[in-house]
């Protein structure tokens, strides 16, 4: 009979060794023999009557070692899925691991075979109690922030006039400008047409110049004063109008006329408005406002809880410190991935073992929480986004044929699933845990939002080569 045994190296990996004798083999190989003969086409012989010792002498060992491979493997995974071994990735022949020849006529009494497996250890999620307070952030002054998305709406609404008697603060001009070099005109300066929005120009005293002029005026100014001056790459694209690629040295100093004054009147709170803007449903000044505050609150809510999940993940990795395999973990990435060099999995893989953890700890909550997304629900997410992209009430049957459009997509699909997962997962933590809201600026929100959206994404890129050849 097959023999298994494992001797654990540490708590976290194992040598299982796999023993198959003579006379487990020989039983199986003379019959996948018999059965190979039986269907082999052979030049020279009619189908099935090829001599078994030919058959023997041409693919005996091909026969030999794919039916030795086969019952190792499985006497391997039977043994792992009895023992409920938390396995990580697949297990591999020790280092130290004897060869074996394949000669079906001089089988080895025995064929002893070792497998290096890495594996998690039992544990228990901690942290998930009314005793684990959270902020959540939420928004301090949407009363402000409604009350600027409503004067954007007028005058997003309101009727354009191009003036040419004056300019004023709320004004968009563009200027025809050319680059100066000691007061006169730079031999092959650069020459472009500015917009700017004259609320906009950082400098009071150049704002006050542009103020007492009018359409056709001649204008000398320091581009720097307009906007962005503190801002290269901003200041070269949306001031300068420079190409990405284009790295000449430009100077401050412009002369130009304004060739345009573009003034949109703010529209008026009536009928025609609230009708145009919002689609029905806001039909006053205060309804107008409660509908803005709505929308705001929506935005925010979605980044509110992005970053309290943040809060969640750093917390409970925190409190439920994990072993992992590492030596193990290295030697199977350098075995999948033949061609990245040694030096580059050592650099990426604190980041790699940094996400694996997660990893575990969200499926453990998964499991702990029963959490499914069923078809439906995928469905129904589907539906919701065609709802939502088109704006306006749709037959059901014309939804059923977009969202039979999109699923087609598979890796959308598993995209939107794991969304739904993620959503599930943090409202399960949510309901186990203490959540307190605290209000802040809204520019103070973003700041914290940039911050940890920039930590993010370097730490996306930190073991990206490594976590993309496991996805693979």
């Amino acid at each position: 009979m097959p023999t298994v045994q494992r001797n654990d190296r540490d708590n976290t990996s194992a040598i299982i060794t796999v023993t198959l004798t003579r006379e487990d083999l020989k039983p199986k190989i003379d019959a996948e023999l018999k059965r190979f003969r039986q269907r082999a086409a052979i030049k020279g012989f009619r189908q099935g009557q090829a001599p078994a010792e030919h058959i023997k002498r041409m693919f005996g060992a091909s026969i030999f070692s794919e039916t030795l491979q086969g019952m190792l493997s499985d006497e391997l995974l039977n043994y792992l899925r009895d023992s409920e071994l938390d396995v990580l990735g697949q297990p591999l022949p020790s280092e130290n691991q004897k060869r074996y020849s394949f000669k079906i006529d001089q089988m080895e009494d025995e064929y002893v075979v070792e497998y290096e497996v890495g594996f998690v250890p039992p544990f228990t999620i901690r942290g998930l109690d009314k005793g684990q307070t959270f902020e959540r952030l939420t928004i301090s002054n949407l009363d402000e922030l409604a009350e600027k998305d409503l004067e954007y709406a007028r005058r997003r609404m309101g009727k354009r006039s191009n003036p040419e008697s004056d300019i004023q603060e709320k004004d968009i001009l563009k200027i025809a400008a050319r680059e100066l070099e000691e007061d006169q005109p730079k031999p092959d300066g650069w020459e472009t047409t500015i917009t700017v929005l004259v609320e906009s120009v950082s400098d009071e005293g150049l704002k006050n110049t542009l103020l007492g002029l009018k359409k056709g005026d001649p204008v000398r100014f320091n581009a720097r004063l307009l906007e962005w001056g503190n801002d290269e790459a901003k200041f070269r694209k949306y001031i300068l109008n420079l190409p990405e690629d284009d790295a000449r040295s430009v100077g401050d100093w412009f002369e130009g006329a304004i060739e345009e004054v573009l003034r949109v009147e703010i529209a008026e709170l009536d009928e025609e408005f609230y009708s145009n803007y919002f689609g029905g449903g806001v039909d006053s000044r205060e309804e107008a406002l409660e509908q803005l505050k709505k929308n705001i609150s929506g935005y925010y809510d979605v980044r509110s809880n992005a970053l309290l999940m943040r809060e969640f993940q750093a917390r409970l990795m925190e409190l439920n410190q994990m072993d992992l395999p590492d030596q193990f973990l290295k030697r199977w990435l350098g075995y999948n991935n033949a061609g990245m060099p040694p030096d580059q999995i050592e650099a990426e893989y604190p980041a790699f073992a940094e996400n694996l953890r997660w990893s575990l700890l969200r499926d453990r909550l998964k499991a702990q929480f029963a959490l499914e997304v069923t078809d439906a629900e995928l469905r129904a997410e589907y539906a919701r986004k065609v709802r939502n992209y088109f704006q306006a009430e749709l037959p059901d049957h014309l939804i059923e044929s977009s969202v039979e459009r999109l699923m087609q997509d598979q890796k959308d699909v598993e995209n939107t699933r794991k969304d739904l997962e993620s959503s599930k997962t943090f409202q399960a933590i949510r309901a186990e845990v203490t959540v307190v809201d605290k209000a802040i600026p809204s520019e103070e929100f973003h700041k914290i939002l940039d911050a940890l959206t920039k930590k993010a994404e370097a730490e996306q890129e930190s073991d990206a080569a490594l976590r993309e050849s496991v996805e693979e």
